[in-house]
């Protein structure tokens, strides 16, 4: 197979095997990269996505606490090129393995590296994937078991921006992301990596949201419902793509006649200056959509309805709907001739 141009210098994965927490781990490691060709590059790419679309990231550093994580001195290492990638990975792994064993706690899978170059910075992947037994009819037309890549269900995934950190350009060079499961699994990948929160995406969003909210009342009710709706597409889109938002370029989105006319008002309305947002899309989802839903009753609407298609009934605290669906309303009508 022909190999494919990416960006990817170096791709190398290792095996680990500890079906219950009695046992001892069973490591096979691989000696040299694996060449990234049209299979690699596509199981790259689709971990990556599924980084990407997680909203349980993390954003941070390495902690300046763990003064035992030997993960930093080995990253400077390979960055001088007194390190191979190949012993970087090695080491990675045996690391976990140490703190693995350490805990009672069985794992399997593989444990993926990968280094990215662009013209903006130097990446450091580093992925669990997980494997899953499905069913296949072969090429003897018989039905048999076969094993795939659970790329549904990715385990844990960093992402060291190894510009930013070796320069200090940032606080918030390393990004994690974890599946819901075994607590102590998620503990140790915490402490493996040596991850310290930066970023509170939680509360820098709030407040983001207010200034939007406090920039949508000067302007007339039309257009701010069409700028709500622009400022989240916007945040949403860069979400996808793994990218910060930033207000400089987002007030050009909004505003192309006056580019610098929102920017300025989130700078006079932040309590701490900041030149980018990293969005939490739960509360993004939430500002444009109302939602709720009891036993026997869901709902969710855009807030944009909100006053004249739905107005909201304080006092008695209930919903007028002035514009049915059209396929509720069929349904009502059968119903009431039925």
């Amino acid at each position: 197979m022909r190999e494919v141009a990416m960006p990817v210098s170096d791709f190398i994965a290792h095996q680990i095997d500890r079906p219950t927490p009695d046992q001892s781990a069973q490591v096979n490691f691989r000696d040299d990269s694996i060449v990234v060709d049209d299979n690699a590059s596509q199981l790259l790419n689709e971990i990556k996505q599924a980084f990407s679309t997680k909203t349980s990231k993390r954003y941070g550093q390495f902690n300046p606490d763990l003064g035992a994580n030997p993960v930093p001195a080995w990253l400077r290492d390979f960055l001088k090129q007194q390190m191979p990638f190949s012993t970087l990975s090695k080491k990675l792994t045996e690391h976990f393995v140490v703190m693995l064993e350490q805990m009672e706690a069985s794992f399997q899978g593989h444990l993926l590296f990968w280094q990215e170059n662009n013209a903006d910075a130097e990446w450091l992947y580093v992925a669990h994937l997980q494997h899953q037994t499905g069913l296949v009819i072969n090429s003897h037309l018989e039905i048999s078991e076969t094993v795939y890549a659970d790329l549904s269900h990715v385990g844990f995934c960093a992402r060291v921006n190894l510009t930013h950190w070796s320069d200090s350009i940032s606080e918030k060079y390393l990004t994690i992301s974890k599946n819901r499961g075994d607590r102590a699994l998620l503990d140790l990948f915490n402490q493996w990596i040596g991850f310290a929160d930066t970023v509170n995406t939680t509360a820098d969003t709030s407040e983001f949201l207010n200034i939007v909210e406090a920039y949508a009342e000067q302007l007339p009710e039309e257009e701010s419902k069409t700028y709500r709706e622009k400022v989240v597409d916007y945040c949403m889109d860069q979400d996808k793509q793994g990218e910060p938002v930033l207000y400089k370029e987002l007030s050009y989105y909004l505003d192309e006649a006056e580019p610098e006319r929102f920017d300025q008002f989130v700078r006079e309305k932040q309590e701490q200056p900041r030149e980018e947002l990293i969005p939490d899309k739960a509360q993004l989802r939430k500002y444009v959509r109302f939602s709720g839903r009891s036993k026997e009753m869901s709902m969710q609407f855009a807030s944009s309805l909100l006053g004249e298609e739905v107005v909201y009934d304080a006092e008695n605290e209930r919903l007028i709907i002035n514009r049915i669906p059209k396929s509720l309303l069929s349904q009502l009508k059968k119903h009431r001739h039925s």
